[in-house]
């Protein structure tokens, strides 16, 4: 993992660009303690501070190809690397063990062509002088961080909100999304100015005409899968490709891994099947009704994994929450703060934990799924089907029935937030063909999960250690959203 940072200056005005740059990547040293690069062409800087979690050698980076004059800075892992590598290595001398080469050389041979069959969390920039082009590019599922601020004079981007603060004043915006949820999601943050890429999009900037375009390069439904209809080969499928997903998160590593572990199925899974070194869960004595420290043991018990169980007291929220607060960025989510204890307790041998965002959003862990799923089994009944208005005018539409489950909004008819949330969950839900279970799982994927997945990786970039999520590997998704329904409930 790493932080990065770059500008692109369209004006004739000499900066020191080179120190901008350095400044902005020092607001995020512990993204990347392990090393710091910086690197200026014509008019464009682009920086990095680099982690090693694969390669711990020293790189040169900006990582470069002086023959085809490319240079890269790269926030991420691709898990699939090796593969795409080998497809190179005929034509390519690689210098380094590092994904980021891989992905430097792939991008010489393919541009951008390759990027949907990247397998990993990533987000990076690409200096090409001979298009006189900058390409920023962010994940499929938005595991990893991307922002930038774009005018007429420049634009700069950066792996958090933060260092784009060094070069435009804060001034704090109200967004519909954070009346609706309490946090902020989607491309609009909380700083006005500052934007983010979404999951799936890539940012093309123009040198010459100093222009930018976004292109969305990937979404996971509608995609040609050939999926049996056999519920026995469903099984067997959807196994062969969690376990795939498990351990490609486990072999790109040169330190030893962690899972964080409640009782949930996610979590037995990820510990299960890939054995780490240590599991470690959170536990608070609110009563049996919240305790799965039983199902933590259990875990325990069955990959072989010495559990460490982490109690965080009141006292410990007061010394820390002021830090968790700066590294957030923006108001959040009400899981930091376990995280926060759990990664503080972390021995510096464990640079790698995997965690199970996602799992809930692809295949219907959520209760509240449950409630749209039955009210349109209900609606579907014969003797319901000459009763399509009344029930309209009773229940009204799945979008407006799941408007107001997730709509959290201090005044619930604030129109607002009210057209905000319907035109967003009509998207999702017209891209499934108004199928309520993918609907409303695509919907949590894009919005609410994205800010578990920022809050997960501010904490663990605080702490200079690396989250891995093999519940979003890009064909898991696509799998699930693709998968019938009738076998998610």
């Amino acid at each position: 993992m790493c932080g990065i940072a770059g500008y692109i200056n369209f004006t004739l005005k000499p900066l020191d660009l080179s120190s901008l740059v350095d400044r902005m990547l020092e607001k995020i040293a512990y993204r990347g303690p392990d090393q710091r690069g910086i690197g200026v062409e014509d008019n464009v800087a682009l920086g990095m501070n680099r982690l090693s979690i694969i390669d711990t050698n020293k790189d040169q980076i900006p990582y470069s190809n002086k023959k085809y004059k490319v240079s890269l800075v790269y926030n991420g892992e691709i898990y699939n690397h090796d593969i795409l590598k080998k497809s190179l290595q005929s034509k390519y001398d690689f210098e380094t063990k590092s994904d980021a080469e891989t992905v430097l050389n792939d991008y010489i041979e393919f541009g951008l062509d390759r990027v949907e069959k990247y397998n990993g969390m990533y987000a990076y920039a690409v200096h090409d002088t001979r298009k006189k082009k900058v390409y920023l590019v962010r994940d499929k599922s938005g595991e990893k961080p991307l922002y930038f601020v774009r005018n007429e004079n420049f634009v700069a981007f950066a792996s958090e909100m933060k260092s784009l603060l060094e070069i435009i004043p804060p001034k704090f915006k109200m967004q519909s999304s954070y009346k609706a949820f309490e946090f902020c999601t989607g491309r609009e943050t909380m700083f006005e100015g500052i934007h983010q890429l979404l999951p799936g999009e890539f940012m093309e900037i123009d040198l010459v005409h100093k222009t930018t375009k976004i292109v969305n390069y990937w979404t996971p439904w509608n995609k040609e899968l050939d999926i049996s209809e056999d519920l026995d080969t469903i099984k067997s499928d959807l196994t062969e490709l969690l376990v795939d997903s498990i351990l490609l998160r486990t072999k790109n590593c040169a330190h030893k891994f962690a899972v964080f572990t409640g009782g949930g199925v996610d979590s037995a899974l990820m510990a299960c099947i890939s054995k780490p070194d240590k599991l470690y869960y959170c536990h608070y004595d609110l009563g049996s009704a919240f305790d799965e420290l039983d199902y933590a043991k259990l875990v325990s018990k069955k990959s072989g994994s010495e559990l460490v169980v982490i109690e965080p007291k009141k006292e410990d929220y007061n010394r820390v929450h002021e830090k968790i607060s700066y590294h957030l960025d923006t108001p959040c989510t009400w899981t930091s703060f376990s995280l926060w204890m759990l990664l503080e307790s972390l021995p510096e041998e464990i640079k790698v934990i995997m965690t199970g965002e996602g799992a809930d959003e692809c295949f219907a862990g959520y209760h509240r799924y449950h409630l749209l799923h039955h009210d349109e089994q209900i609606h579907k009944l014969d003797a319901m089907q000459e009763y399509g208005y009344l029930i309209g005018k009773y229940y009204g539409s799945p979008v407006e029935r799941y408007l107001r489950l997730v709509n959290r909004c201090e005044n619930i008819y604030d129109e607002e937030v009210n057209t905000y949330l319907k035109e967003l969950i009509e998207f999702y839900f017209q891209a499934v063909d108004n199928d309520v279970v993918h609907g409303m799982g695509l919907f949590d994927l894009f919005t609410t999960m994205q800010v578990l997945l920022q809050m997960s990786d501010r904490m663990s970039m605080a702490f200079s250690k690396e989250n891995r999520s093999p519940f979003l590997d890009y064909r898991l998704v696509e799998y699930a959203f693709n998968l019938d329904t009738k076998y998610k409930i």
